[in-house]
């Protein structure tokens, strides 16, 4: 399995936030942005509102594991936003990959 493509400076987050396209539902928000490239790359926010440091992380180290395996779900060319909701915190792995699923799919229309 491949290692993820991480986005980590903040120029990169603000690009995706000021020109992505996005999709929602309770616990997340997936942006997704087109770069001209054939790479995906993945950006992750967690608020101090999701929960205490050790909550924070679970949910980052969860994201991250559904995007790894799932890569194929996600169009090649693009940057990809994923910011965590208060609540999230609570879901569990599957209903983590569900989500995701579904906000992919919602997203592949608008883009």
């Amino acid at each position: 399995m491949a290692k993820l493509k991480i986005i980590k400076k903040s120029n990169e987050f603000n690009k995706i936030f000021a020109r992505g396209r996005s999709v929602a539902d309770d616990r997340f928000v997936l942006i997704a942005r087109k770069t001209g490239t054939d790479s995906i790359r993945f950006g992750f926010s967690v608020s101090k509102k999701v929960g205490k440091a050790i909550a924070r992380n679970k949910v980052k180290r969860l994201l991250k594991e559904v995007c790894r395996l799932d890569i194929q779900i996600f169009v090649p060319g693009y940057d990809y936003m994923i910011i965590a909701r208060k609540g999230s915190a609570d879901c569990e792995f599957k209903d983590i990959k569900l989500r995701m699923l579904r906000l992919v799919y919602r997203l592949r229309k608008k883009i």
